[in-house]
């Protein structure tokens, strides 16, 4: 028999010391790597008319919704032959299902920050507005809104837009009327998506997502209905008369303002902001005059105007960055809806720039409107923008010249005189209509 005698092993403590690091060290970052806890978030359902369900979670069925009803997450809303639904989040998205469509709210939460909105389109049509206050925290990436299809996946970023699922011998379609959408195919995270611009359009035939182009007159017929998502109640409008006071001392002569566009074939709007880093309050004005002969434009209602007690106004104007902006417009002052002055200002950059507009009345004239019109054959290429206006304020008369004086006398000194400042571009009025 033989016999093997070993020594015995010295006990290794690294395999319970490197246990015992890895647990240690999971600790340590599992609050950096974790999950983060969400929180639902949901659209409100603001009105319907026709055939409109909702699912109920609870008792697991189909129902008539409610007027100011949550639609939450794993909801689903359908609409039938002569079926709409409206529904938002409040002051940031307002979105309206057509008829026979259907649409789940597949993850609307609000997680690490950042609101989180995720529907899927089953089949029909959504129209969708987004806000600036949404725009901006979406700027801030702060917000998201994704809409899947079978087919496609839309990225709205600060957008006016309509989905179109494909199906019952449709294409899927993506349209944009502002700001711009992203366009993918599903899980395809390594491919470069198809960006859609405000006026373009794009198309998904047998699943392939073909390039952007711009709409036709017929697809903007499609898409326009999304403007009436932005219509603002009275208490908003209250709100925006109040916003207006501080925009600039004209606006003490002012008691209502608002938009006009030509029937059916326009679209205006206009909206006092306050920047919330300087706080001054700015007028942007945004025009869609897409279809030929069409105009819109921003109407200033004023009260005792009398513009002889004035040299002019003065205003700064810039392009939004973001957006497209109009080689030419026209500012018109009205006196019982005649125009009795017009300017028509022209080229636009992106940093704020004065201009003054002279009003050259000898004699008492009564102004009772200033009008803001952009026209489609004035605006250039860009039939649809947005300009920003602020500091609007009255030039006041100079004061009356001085009487002649005698010289000063020997030991007398003369006042300095101020320098130069660098003049703001002055316009002159256009021949009359």
């Amino acid at each position: 028999m033989n016999l093997r005698i070993e020594k015995p092993k010295k006990p290794s403590y690294w395999k319970p010391l490197t246990i015992v690091l890895v647990i240690a060290a999971i600790l340590v970052l599992w609050p950096y790597f974790a999950p983060k806890p969400s929180t639902p978030l949901a659209f409100e359902v603001l009105g319907f008319e026709g055939d409109v369900q909702i699912y109920d979670l609870q008792s697991r069925s189909w129902r008539a919704p409610k007027r100011g009803e949550d639609f939450g997450t794993s909801q689903k809303l359908k609409t039938g032959a002569d079926g709409m639904v409206n529904f938002q989040v409040e002051n940031e998205i307002r979105l309206r299902l057509k008829e026979n469509s259907e649409l789940t709210n597949e993850a609307s939460r609000f997680s690490q920050g950042k609101e989180i909105y995720k529907l899927r389109l089953h089949q029909g049509v959504l129209l969708g507005a987004t806000t600036r206050q949404f725009e901006r925290k979406q700027a801030g990436k702060k917000a998201v809104l994704e809409i899947k299809t079978r087919d496609y996946v839309a990225n709205i970023h600060g957008a006016i837009f309509r989905v179109q699922a494909a199906g019952m011998g449709q294409d899927g379609k993506v349209g944009v009327l502002r700001g711009f959408a992203d366009v993918s195919k599903p899980m395809m995270f390594f491919r470069k998506p198809v960006r859609v611009r405000g006026l373009e359009g794009v198309q998904v035939v047998g699943g392939a997502i073909q390039a952007a182009q711009r709409v036709s007159p017929e697809d903007w017929g499609f898409m326009k209905e999304s403007y009436e998502l932005l219509e603002k109640s009275a208490m908003m409008e209250a709100e925006q008369i109040d916003l207006s006071k501080n925009a600039g001392s004209f606006f003490t002569k002012v008691f209502d303002h608002g938009t006009f566009y030509t029937p059916k074939i326009g679209y205006a709007g206009r909206e006092f902001y306050k920047d919330p880093d300087s706080g001054e309050v700015f007028l942007e004005s945004e025009y869609d005059v897409f279809p030929a002969g069409s105009f819109s434009g921003v109407y200033i209602k004023t009260r005792d105007f009398d513009i002889s007690q004035y040299k002019g106004l003065s205003l700064e104007v810039r392009r939004n960055p973001e957006e497209a902006a109009p080689e030419a417009f026209f500012i018109e002052l009205k006196s019982k809806g005649n125009v009795v002055r017009r300017f028509a200002p022209r080229t636009f950059e992106k940093n704020w720039a004065l201009w003054e507009f002279e009003f050259h009345a000898q004699k008492p004239l009564l102004v009772n409107e200033v009008v803001f019109v952009f026209t489609n054959s004035r605006v250039g290429e860009a039939k649809k923008g947005v300009l920003e206006f602020r500091h609007m304020n009255l030039i006041p008369l100079p004061p009356p010249e001085p009487t002649p004086t005698a010289a000063p006398t020997s030991g007398q000194s003369e006042a300095a005189a101020p320098l130069p400042q660098e003049p703001a571009t002055t316009l002159v009025e256009t021949s009359q209509r």
